[in-house]
């Protein structure tokens, strides 16, 4: 290669500073486009950004120098920019608490932004060593003819087509792996993926039914950084040349992602209540969600036992049952030629920890306590709630109930069967049909770590000493998770029909892997109780429906969600909002009740998600071993 011109040494000089400034400024640009990134979520959902969210990042990770100590650090302050503004409602935990803000986000929020950050400071490690592209500068064709040039150049800009697109498919494969890293183990916490943004639309969210959420997170991230090469490249070929030279990766890459969008397209519109409402074999099912919108603090300022918070569900559902009767006969009068059925609600929803009053359960036979052991002013020796006595006087109408309870546990003294030892608590979802002779509930199994239980604290005694000491219990007195993977058979009143429900209790309804061990041929609903008033007004809530309308893809299964404070709505198998509570703003903190229509298909099968799970994932970890091989041999 001949040596450069004097003009263009010096062109080069001339333009180093500019370059070296925007390097040595290199860790605010990534905090500033990480917390950029968090605009395509709620409450902003400016979804398109996800696909341009990361190039400011890459553009700081590869024109500066090669090392996975840079591309770690500028990747971690991407990451806690992203995290911190997208999860910042996790500081509303402090004011529950009365915890002073800067203590809570000094020993709580940085600490855990800092470690679910790690994941994408090693993405950024990576990406910076094994993953990087070749990025050769330019050849010098300044005294060669113009077909020369043109022959060269066109030499340079496949090589670096080729080493970008090995970057771009290892660098979108690994970004699936550190995403679901992220959503597993004791930390788990899937919110917010890069495949999350793509939400808006509808279209390429409908490929979660065969790959899972995760793995979405591929299109973005490699399209970002095809568009980064594509651009790089055309730049320099135009610079060296005259002429742009056509980018074929992004082509390609552009027909990909637009047959996605059609393919994406048509099973929106398959599994859209619309469509499904003209099938046979699709029983249309009404439910009804109730929120009274009570923050926690109040709630914990009211005491553990709060009778009264079940009078207001009482009193919310009966007003509900009203209007929905109201709006029956409106529409009737205003379109008296067209026939209009009354659809009351025959399912009806209350969210986590609606009863205030928790049930009592011998351990040993799994049967209610009777009050001969313990006192309870809600249930009856024989396990039946009174409340099914006052549900009746909701008109007469049957309907089968599903509310959260917390269920203490006992166990029975061998000696006196009138004496039992406390044994710990589960936080339970209460089946009550209309007329049956014995209540059933389900516990959560997926605990939250730290606010539900202490990570490993059974594996080591002084965990469990301090645990002890600070609680007053030991650690197989604390939550316990439940078990079992069985859906639970529920009547749909005014038929002979029978559902089975998925259960999801608080953030379960964000667990892919745990709802899907629950699916079964047939029609089934996910149910879904939550109670998001320990972050308050923020943008939890509708953070969670979002995530929640990702399990209905993955296993096209409609749900029904009811949230004391958060988003109480309807979701349809394609991910589709049916109904939701929300004030004209489009708030979802308000009192009242979301009532919709489900569409459940009594032929529903299974997606290649539930056969198969996070397949996808596998198979992006093989691919992003593959890509990062020619990074092994590369000297630095």
């Amino acid at each position: 290669m001949s040596p450069q011109p004097a003009d263009s040494a010096a062109a080069l000089a001339k333009a180093e500073p500019r370059r070296s400034l925007f390097l040595r400024l290199g860790w605010l640009v990534c905090l500033l486009s990480g917390a950029s990134m968090a605009l395509a979520f709620p409450p902003y959902d400016f979804g398109n950004w996800v696909w341009a969210g990361l190039l400011p990042f890459l553009s700081v990770l590869w024109l500066g120098e090669r090392g996975f100590r840079r591309g770690f650090f500028h990747g971690w302050l991407y990451g806690m920019g992203w995290y911190c503004v997208s999860f910042w409602w996790i500081h509303n935990v402090g004011y529950v608490f009365r915890i002073p803000q800067p203590i809570f986000l000094a020993i709580a929020f940085f600490p855990l932004m800092s470690v679910y950050a790690l994941l994408v400071g090693l993405w950024g490690g990576i990406a910076n060593t094994l993953l990087r592209p070749r990025l050769e500068e330019g050849p010098a064709t300044e005294s060669l003819s113009y077909p020369q040039k043109k022959e060269v150049w066109a030499a340079w800009a496949h090589r670096d087509l080729l080493s970008t697109l090995r970057a771009a498919l290892g660098g979108g494969a690994l970004w699936v792996c550190i995403e679901w890293m992220r959503a597993s183990g004791t930390l788990g916490f899937s919110w917010n993926s890069l495949g999350m943004g793509l939400y808006n639309g509808l279209s390429m969210v409908q490929w979660a039914e065969y790959v899972g959420t995760a793995a979405l997170s591929f299109l973005p991230a490699c399209t970002a950084i095809i568009l980064w090469g594509a651009f790089r490249r055309t730049w320099k070929h135009f610079h060296g040349v005259g002429k742009g030279c056509p980018p074929w990766d992004f082509y390609g890459m552009a027909i990909i992602l637009f047959g996605l969008f059609l393919g994406g397209l048509a099973l929106s519109k398959a599994y859209s209540p619309t469509h499904m409402m003209q099938r046979e074999s699709v029983l249309q099912l009404p439910v009804m969600g109730v929120q009274i919108n009570i923050d926690q603090r109040e709630r914990i300022e009211g005491g553990p036992m709060q009778p009264g918070l079940y009078g207001e569900y009482l009193r919310t559902t009966r007003n509900a049952f009203e209007d929905i009767q109201k709006n029956t006969i409106r529409r009737a009068m205003k379109n008296p030629e067209v026939g209009i059925i009354q659809q009351l609600p025959v399912w009806v929803v209350w969210p986590e920890s609606a009863m205030g009053t928790p049930l009592q359960r011998n351990i040993t036979t799994g049967q209610l306590l009777s009050d001969g052991i313990l006192e309870s002013s809600l249930f009856s020796p024989n396990g039946l709630p009174l409340v099914r006595e006052q549900i009746q006087q909701l008109g007469g109408q049957s309907f089968v109930l599903f509310s959260g309870v917390d269920e203490y546990l006992w166990e029975p003294f061998p000696e006196d069967s009138a004496r039992a030892r406390y044994r710990g608590m589960s936080n339970s979802m209460a089946f009550i049909p209309a007329g049956a002779e014995s209540i059933s509930t389900v516990s959560k199994q997926h605990l939250m770590p730290f606010g539900e239980y202490i990570p490993y604290a059974e594996n080591f005694q002084w965990i469990s000493d301090i645990y002890a000491e600070m609680t007053g219990t030991q650690i197989d007195e604390g939550i316990r998770p439940g078990t079992g993977d069985m859906p639970i058979p529920t009547p749909v009143p005014g038929t002979n029909e029978t559902v089975g429900v998925i259960p999801a209790i608080c953030y379960e309804d964000t667990v892919g892997p745990l709802l899907t061990k629950f699916v079964r041929k047939g029609p089934q609903v996910i149910i879904n109780i939550s109670n998001d008033a320990w972050f308050r007004n923020s943008a939890c809530g509708v953070q969670q429906a979002r995530n929640a309308a990702f399990r209905c893809i993955e296993l096209r299964r409609p749900m029904v969600r009811a949230a004391n404070m958060g988003l109480t709505c309807a979701i349809a198998p394609n991910g589709a909002l049916i109904h939701a509570l929300c004030k004209a703003d489009g708030s979802p903190h308000m009192a009242g009740y979301s009532y919709a229509v489900l569409p459940v298909d009594k032929e529903a099968g299974y997606t290649l998600f539930a056969l198969l799970g996070n397949w996808a994932v596998g198979v992006c970890g093989v691919l992003a071993l593959g890509t990062s091989i020619p990074g092994w041999r590369r000297k630095p």
